[in-house]
């Protein structure tokens, strides 16, 4: 801000002092300029008198017109000699010896300004030749003190001066107005950037104009939200990270440590019969075979969330998917001694996906429903067409989720019935997988249950557009 007054305040003085001088000679100029033109009205009004010599009827009419000159007047004949005057009469009748005179009477019009040994003072004057046939007879002078011409200047100064304090007192005002309109959001800002710096990102900044500021401001609000929620975002990612590590560590340790103890069982011969060392055997592989579905299930999830998967779109008829997907789980269908109805619709609309993805899905949903279903019971396939998608659902009989249950059972580990899970080889991933190939698929999953009733499992997709049926 100092600086910035600094300047105007120099300026201000300049330009001061610039108008100052500019005015001085303007006004000496125009003073000059209307002595001349004065000048030369008097000479050619009484030139007849001097040529005639009547020097008093020259005297008469300068001293009737004299209240109507600008200046001072002198009328001074060929010899020098001061003919009449409209003031200083005692100067009446002196000769004039100056350098100006004689190149006044060369028949030169005269300007000067500075001290006269005459008046003891400055002055300004002008001399005018009286001229007829190209003779010079005399001349006008016309004069005024520049004691006069200094104050007019003087109050043109005082004028200048009285300006510049206004202009310098509304340069104050306004630069204190201005840099307290600049500082303040920039001091809001700094102390919003030093609670953001210890983890504070509440605060905004009210923006109320749409200047530089304003439009500062906005950048600085909208970097802090984008701020905001990338920290949201990584501590909820972290959380889940810490969460996922957790997770994986109990899943292994329990395998691990049911391995650990057959394997030294085995070791050390600790077991009855051959029949026991077998089933020791067996425990061990399901365990090791259990520990590899879990690491497929992982890198699988990985690498789907990630997109290092590329999924390969295509037509797809959802009907024969669901068949297939049925044929492939009739064993576990025929131990349980389930009954399937799927129900499609007949035309059903085709859909856009990828095949081993969506079959995937459908395998997941249809043996999770498998191995929640009591023996004897019936699974429900249906689907059903909307405007822009398809919905298929799978319907079981089983013991259905718990209300509290139902928003997690899509996260990674997460059992509803940990010990039935972990009979049935179960590795706790297999819904997390489901919803992230729904996502890739710009799909929605979602689940109803009502406990002791059953669940109804349900995925959309997208409906196939004519052109790429066609080419089905």
């Amino acid at each position: 801000m100092l600086r910035f007054i600094t300047i105007i305040l120099v300026t201000l003085f300049i330009l001061g002092a610039s108008l100052s001088y500019l005015f001085q000679n303007y006004y000496y100029s125009n003073q000059e300029e209307t002595f001349i033109e004065q000048g030369q009205e008097i000479a050619n009004l009484v030139q007849k008198s001097i040529y005639e010599g009547n020097y008093d009827e020259a005297l008469s009419f300068l001293r009737s017109s004299q209240r109507f000159f600008e200046g001072n007047v002198w009328i001074v004949n060929s010899r020098g000699l001061v003919l009449a005057t409209s003031k200083h009469e005692e100067l009446q009748g002196i000769r004039l010896e100056e350098p100006e005179m004689r190149r006044v009477f060369d028949g030169q019009v005269i300007k000067k300004s500075g001290h006269s040994d005459y008046f003891d003072e400055s002055v300004l004057f002008v001399a005018v030749p009286i001229v007829i046939d190209e003779e010079v007879l005399g001349a006008v002078f016309v004069y005024s003190p520049l004691a006069g011409i200094s104050t007019t200047l003087d109050d043109l100064r005082r004028l200048i001066i009285y300006a510049g304090l206004i202009a310098i007192s509304l340069t104050f005002i306004l630069s204190f107005t201005l840099t307290k309109s600049f500082t303040r959001p920039l001091r809001k800002m700094k102390q919003i950037a030093f609670d953001m710096a210890h983890g504070q990102f509440s605060e905004r900044l009210g923006v109320r104009t749409d200047d530089e500021v304003g439009q500062l401001a906005h950048s600085f609000n909208y970097l802090a939200d984008r701020l905001q929620e990338t920290i949201y975002s990584l501590q909820g990612k972290e959380e889940l990270q810490r969460r996922f590590v957790a997770d994986v560590s109990h899943e292994l340790r329990t395998p691990l440590t049911s391995i650990q103890g057959f394997v030294k069982a085995l070791r050390d011969g600790v077991y009855d019969s051959e029949v026991d060392k077998r089933e020791y055997y067996s425990i061990v592989l399901g365990e090791v075979e259990r520990l590899i579905r879990l690491v497929n299930d992982l890198l699988d999830l990985s690498q789907i969330e990630m997109e290092q998967i590329k999924m390969e779109i295509e037509v797809l008829d959802i009907e024969y998917l669901i068949n297939i997907s049925v044929k492939n789980l009739q064993p576990k269908i025929t131990e349980k001694n389930l009954n399937i109805a799927v129900e499609v619709p007949e035309g059903f609309s085709l859909v856009l996906g990828d095949r081993d993805r969506i079959e995937q899905i459908l395998i997941n949903l249809i043996s999770n429903a498998i191995d929640f279903t009591p023996e004897g019971k019936e699974i429900r396939i249906f689907a059903q067409e909307g405007e822009r998608k398809v919905k298929v659902i799978i319907e079981d009989q089983g013991p259905g989720i718990p209300r509290q249950e139902l928003a997690n059972i899509w996260n990674r580990f997460h059992k509803v019935d940990k010990s039935r899970t972990r009979s049935k080889g179960g590795t706790g991933l297999g819904l997390s997988i489901v919803r992230e190939i729904i996502r890739q698929h710009d799909g929605e999953v979602w689940v109803d249950s009502v406990e002791g009733e059953g669940s109804r499992f349900g995925f959309s997709l997208i409906k196939a557009n004519e052109e790429a049926v066609r080419s089905f």
